[in-house]
């Protein structure tokens, strides 16, 4: 098992988490089965390693707070994703981690035109990482969504991965040290409608309803979280 440090950024609220789960569970569980052993950093309370090398890598989580928001501790993590890129120690990111490391390295973030994203999305694969590498070629793939910031800019050296029409940054690396998503890897179909329901009056009828309808087409096309898991084992494999 690799030793990767989780920098958790947030927690769900416990009325939605009730009987799916914290991210403290829902990371391990979409993690461990590919080989990956996550070490928890409270982030969002403080909590950072004392240098980049005591894991073997690091996953930057989601949250709902925006990279722009002046907190201590997402400057704290700008700082140590300085660092981390300093020292070539590989970074994996996801939703607002995914922003986080753009934003922090020369990209720009913000709010999308486009509105939240929420539900199931489908991404093109436009760029073959080699940890993506696959036979027969990938060349789409889905993840759950929810999210109204995206990245704007990539940072200077970045290789865009995967697209689509409302998400252009979708995906992105930096050399073979940085691999970041847009999606939610770590999310599971009830806790998507869950979050969906929540927020009905801030998405409005039209985006909700339409949300829950892709929830229900999964049986016919299934979420590809556990590749995109795969594709970060074997990015830390490198």
């Amino acid at each position: 098992m690799m030793r990767i440090g989780l920098l958790l950024c947030d927690h769900i609220d416990p009325l939605i988490a009730e009987g799916i789960g914290d991210y403290t569970e829902l990371y391990p569980a979409v993690f461990s089965p590919v080989g990956i052993d996550l070490r928890i950093y409270e982030a969002a309370a403080g909590e950072f390693p004392d240098s980049t090398s005591e894991c073997e890598g690091w996953i930057l989580s989601g949250s709902r707070k925006s990279t722009y928001e002046d907190l201590p501790w997402i400057s704290d993590l700008s700082e140590f994703i300085l660092s981390a890129e300093k020292d070539r120690a590989p970074q994996m990111g996801i939703c607002f981690g995914h922003q986080l490391i753009a934003s922090t390295l020369g990209g720009e973030v913000a709010k999308s035109s486009a509105g939240w994203g929420v539900g199931v999305k489908t991404f093109d694969v436009v760029a073959t990482a080699p940890w993506m590498q696959a036979e027969p070629e990938i060349t789409e793939f889905r993840m759950l969504m929810t999210h109204q910031d995206q990245v704007l800019r990539l940072p200077p050296g970045a290789e865009l991965l995967a697209t689509s029409h409302y998400c252009p940054v979708a995906a992105y690396r930096i050399a073979d040290h940085v691999f970041c998503v847009q999606g939610h890897p770590e999310f599971v179909p009830e806790l998507s409608e869950r979050l969906i329901t929540a927020r009905r009056s801030i998405l409005g009828d039209e985006l909700a309803d339409a949300a829950l309808r892709s929830l229900q087409d999964l049986p016919q096309h299934p979420l590809n979280h556990r590749l995109v898991a795969e594709w970060t084992a074997r990015f830390f494999q490198r």
